[in-house]
């Protein structure tokens, strides 16, 4: 079967890629910043890493010049999958904790893939709705965002303000990886996917439930009882739904040289409440979590998402809110229950 390389290959989203991958068959070859990151998924997926499917590689700084030239070296990959970018919006110095590790990251995969690997086809890059919405426009009341959108963002807004770095992160880093492409002329092709916040049941190796990742964190903290909604952000992804994306974005012709939107729907924060206290009476009543509500958004409404190009080129069949939920509830529970 087909070697692809998945970059950050213990992440969240990575994790729910590399078990859509070994369900299709693919071989795998995962990289990981140092060796003890590879443990958990050892085990996870011990019968694929013993008959051979999946091996690890270690590339300790993805902004680093050649950073990927051994793994490329090493084996014979048909497709890329980069997932490995950073997530978090309290960084201290946005240049270096946020803007390097993209957009450096992106271009020396880039750069690497060009000169070392001819086997490679394709390459799929996760972006996000950060490169695509406006943030000078609030909840953009009204206003349907679609592939053709880009955040403006500018560096002097970006520098000094830690969400406004991450939003500049993910829009330069991808903005790079198409100036690649225009400008040399590769022998791949590339498609960049572009999920809003990305919900579902964590499973990436998680040390405790104070360690989850932001997206996690929200939810979590809601279900027990220490934040309220966490509003802002009005798209939701389905981290199952954007793992299948990553694989039929390297199956299907229709995707070479396309960007898209892999968000389910809108969402309100305050729904993950209301579904809490009617799934989780007692829990909610004991954790007191955020009462229900009627209302869900701002007067006046907030942006739409047109996801029609992903369910038309990549036959996307999208999870509902409740699906996620569920099962997303489920598993903290699980790890609750595991780390008492």
């Amino acid at each position: 079967m087909t070697l692809v390389l998945v970059s950050g290959v213990n992440g969240f989203v990575a994790v729910e890629v590399l078990m859509s991958l070994l369900k299709r068959g693919y071989d795998v070859v995962g990289t990981v910043r140092s060796e003890s990151k590879t443990a958990y998924l050892r085990e996870k997926f011990n019968d694929a890493v013993a008959n051979g499917q999946l091996k690890f590689a270690i590339v300790p700084d993805i902004t680093a010049g050649g950073a990927f030239d051994e793994v490329l070296k090493q084996n014979r990959f048909g497709y890329v999958l980069h997932t490995s970018s950073p997530f978090f919006l309290d960084a201290k110095d946005v240049e270096k904790e946020l803007l390097d590790p993209a957009i450096k990251g992106t271009k020396s995969i880039l750069e690497s893939i060009d000169k070392l690997a001819p086997s490679v086809k394709h390459i799929t890059i996760t972006s996000s709705l950060a490169a695509v919405g406006n943030h000078r426009t609030g909840a953009g009341l009204g206003y349907v965002y679609t592939e053709d959108d880009w955040c403006p963002v500018e560096w002097d807004e970006a520098i000094g303000n830690s969400y406004l770095g991450y939003l500049a992160s993910k829009a330069w880093a991808e903005r790079a990886a198409w100036d690649f492409v225009k400008d040399r002329e590769p022998q791949f092709t590339i498609t960049t996917l572009c999920p809003s916040m990305v919900f579902g049941p964590p499973e990436q190796k998680v040390q405790s439930m104070a360690k989850l990742i932001q997206s996690s964190t929200n939810i979590y903290n809601l279900f027990n009882g220490t934040a309220g909604p966490v509003y802002g952000i009005w798209g939701w992804t389905s981290s199952r739904d954007l793992a299948e994306a990553h694989v039929l974005s390297i199956e299907r012709a229709e995707a070479k040289g396309q960007r898209y939107l892999i968000i389910n729907g809108k969402h309100s924060p305050q729904y993950f409440a209301n579904y809490i206290w009617k799934h989780y009476p007692k829990r909610a009543a004991e954790k007191n979590v955020t009462k229900p509500s009627d209302t869900l958004y701002p007067d006046g409404g907030v942006y739409d998402i047109d996801n029609s190009q992903s369910i038309r080129d990549l036959g996307m069949v999208y999870r509902d809110l409740d699906t996620m939920l569920k099962d997303t509830l489920a598993k903290f529970e699980r790890l609750e229950a595991k780390a008492k």
